[in-house]
């Protein structure tokens, strides 16, 4: 098989992003592809969905939950949002229903919040909504208990009642104070 037939093939068998990026280009070659980056994104959505598809496989339910938390952990951390509204937990509430739909409820009582992720696909650029296992969600348990943490300056409780890559609706979590 020569280098031209070899290429046709492997872009038949969907292989095209790994040659593409051989050849160093970063414009795509028709003009109904979409951008390079693009392309990695997508790419990057895949492999991660891979990635933790083979991690749930092969690691127990506990080990994968609570580094999925870790990276959760992280990303709120980079976003400082929690940190931002230290002590403020309603003017939190306020900005993510006005930026992203989210809706919460407060019993103060109990110290219950319940978190309900606007509908819509995922929010996690990350995430293939076709591909990517539920136990991903762990990562957004993380998220909120760092971002819950760093609002309330204190240890927090959360755990996922529904997932959209379960097929919910909405996401949802239950955060409780401690």
């Amino acid at each position: 098989m020569d280098r031209k037939e070899f290429l046709k093939t492997a872009c038949g068998l969907g292989m095209c992003g790994c040659a593409l990026n051989l050849f160093g280009t970063t414009t795509p070659l028709l003009a109904a592809e979409p951008p390079a980056e693009d392309q990695r994104l997508a790419l990057t959505r895949y492999q991660l969905a891979k990635l933790i598809g083979f991690m749930a496989a092969d690691a127990s339910e506990e080990t994968c939950a609570g580094i999925l938390e870790q990276t959760g952990r992280e990303c709120a951390k980079l976003g400082r949002l929690g940190a931002r509204f230290k002590g403020d937990p309603e003017a939190y509430f306020a900005v993510a229903k006005r930026n992203w739909g989210t809706d919460f409820t407060w019993d103060k009582e109990k110290g219950i919040i319940t978190v309900e992720v606007a509908e819509g696909d995922c929010g996690c650029p990350l995430v293939d909504m076709q591909r990517t296992p539920s136990v991903w969600c762990n990562c957004s348990v993380g998220y909120q208990k760092e971002s819950f943490e760093a609002i309330f300056g204190r240890p927090v409780q959360a755990r996922l009642k529904a997932s959209k890559l379960d097929g919910a609706k909405r996401c949802v979590f239950e955060v409780t104070l401690s």
